[in-house]
């Protein structure tokens, strides 16, 4: 009877205790593991989760740090990574991957920007922005398309949206260089904006309206007259009118009579050694030379007349075309 009452003291003892063991097994009074009845799982690890060697499942110690001494990080318990870098990035002597110290002074320069003008914080050494002069960012951000491109379509590099190469749809690049010619200009000629080098366009124009003689579309010069020397209505400095070759016009008015009323686009003058427009009264410039370019003797600055003569009879060629009548002979 005895052996009985022992044997189910033994069994209510037994089921007590395993009613007290927890999921992985442990019985949290005794630290005992009911699978190995040890003091550590099947696997080696003890109630708090360690080996023998003091290293959890995942190989970290209790201060978190595993068997090289770096804890989930990666960093060691000097504050390390193991490529050397410490938590802000920087390696033991005190500089990151891309040259800068904790005090924001590039290696490379020595000072607070680096050699293309940046500092660390990404702000440019001449406009004090992020953005430089040209409107680009340190990341290559336009400024004022809030893109990788600029208002033409060219990247910071230079190379452009449409294409992906450093020419535009037309051969021009970012700085207005022709792709065949590799100069400002195209094989005709021409720059971008479509002008020679002497600044005239395929009208014969320059930027400013006028043709290589200088004058407008209007076939008036920038004093007010055209070819003949007529002012735009019709008068000439000798008060002669074009349309009617005399001193009337075609309503009968005078230069004069004409002139009373309105300003004059030229400015007329009698008295001597005076020059409008770098002219005197007698149509001269201070060289002696009128706007055809010959002197009061019908010279150019060359010594020829209109004719191709010099005044010894020959031409621009050397040729004898015969002797030139001279003046008061």
């Amino acid at each position: 009877m005895k052996y009985k009452i022992a044997i189910v003291i033994s069994i209510i003892i037994f089921m007590v205790g395993c009613s007290s063991y927890d999921e992985k097994g442990f019985n949290p009074a005794t630290k005992r593991n009911w699978h190995s009845m040890g003091y550590t799982d099947k696997e080696g690890y003890n109630i708090s989760g360690y080996s023998g060697e003091g290293y959890d499942r995942e190989g970290y110690d209790k201060y978190g740090y595993d068997i090289e001494n770096y804890d989930k990080k990666g960093f060691n318990d000097f504050g390390y990574n193991r490529e050397g870098d410490d938590r802000e990035g920087y390696r033991k002597d005190g500089w990151n991957d891309e040259g800068w110290n904790k005090e924001g002074l590039n290696k490379e320069t020595g000072s607070k920007y680096d050699k293309y003008g940046w500092s660390r914080g990404y702000k440019n050494k001449k406009t004090k922005t992020t953005y430089d002069e040209y409107g680009w960012s340190y990341f290559g951000k336009n400024k004022k398309t809030r893109t990788k491109y600029d208002e033409k379509g060219y990247t910071i590099g230079g190379i452009n949206k449409r294409t992906e190469t450093k020419y535009n749809i037309y051969g021009w690049s970012r700085g207005e260089i022709n792709e065949k010619t590799k100069t400002a200009y195209d094989v005709d000629g021409y720059n971008i904006y479509g002008y020679t080098i002497d600044g005239y366009n395929k009208y014969g124009y320059s930027k400013g309206g006028y043709d290589k003689k200088g004058y407008f579309r209007d076939g008036y010069d920038k004093y007010g007259y055209d070819k003949e020397n007529y002012d735009r209505y019709g008068w000439n400095d000798d008060k002669e009118n074009k349309y009617t070759k005399g001193i009337y016009d075609g309503k009968g008015r005078t230069f004069d009579k004409f002139y009373s009323k309105r300003k004059r686009p030229v400015i007329l003058t009698n008295y001597t050694d005076i020059y409008i427009y770098g002219y005197d009264e007698n149509g001269y410039d201070r060289q002696g030379y009128n706007r055809q370019g010959y002197d009061n003797q019908g010279y150019d600055k060359y010594g020829y007349t209109e004719a191709g003569l010099d005044k010894e009879g020959f031409n621009r060629k050397k040729l004898y075309m015969g002797e030139i009548v001279k003046e008061g002979k």
